[in-house]
């Protein structure tokens, strides 16, 4: 028989693992003070494959619009410098000596806008995965032939709860993206 803690603590570990995803999609939308992670998920051409930046050089802050990233070998400077010009982030990388500078220009209340747009077809995402996760859950109790449905309908309950509960978790994790987006 099927217990509730079961299923709840399985719908927590999927849950969990969209909250990282939606945090880590939500750092990758500029807001106008870079950091660092920004360029994560950037993928290089270098030693025959594609390999991501950050295992290929050291990625610091200069400022709030500036990164410098110096590569573990210098003879990757063009390849990595490529890889950042050709991004979603329409910056253009400027090679000095041993490490890149990376200017982010000033947000524009229009970028500002497209990027809580982002922000919001992400979070729509989010919950579309979490829709998945509870109809996931429900099948499985629903399977279950042995339950009264006394228990169907306690089950039904918790699950209606920890979704909405959900939900709000991610909303609020977009509203204050939203906001940090908006701040100028």
């Amino acid at each position: 028989m099927i217990e509730w803690i079961e299923l709840k603590k399985e719908f927590e570990q999927n849950f969990i693992k969209i909250k990282t995803w939606l945090s880590e999609e939500f750092a990758k939308i500029n807001s106008g003070r870079i950091n660092s992670n920004i360029f994560n998920h950037i993928k290089v051409n270098a030693y025959g494959q594609f390999l991501p930046l950050i295992q290929l050089a050291n990625i610091s802050s200069i400022d709030a619009r500036q990164l410098s990233i110096k590569p573990y070998d210098h003879n990757l400077l063009k390849e990595i410098a490529k890889s950042i010009a050709e991004s979603e982030y329409h910056v253009n990388p400027q090679i000095s000596g041993d490490f890149i500078r990376v200017i982010f220009p000033p947000l524009t209340e229009e970028t500002r806008k497209e990027s809580v747009k982002k922000a919001k077809t992400y979070l729509e995402q989010a919950k579309i995965k979490i829709r998945n996760i509870r109809q996931q859950i429900q099948a499985k109790y629903k399977k279950d032939n042995t339950l009264a449905k006394d228990l169907v309908r306690y089950f039904e309950d918790e699950l209606n709860l920890v979704t909405k509960n959900a939900n709000k978790d991610v909303e609020q994790a977009f509203i204050k993206k939203e906001k940090d987006l908006m701040t100028l």
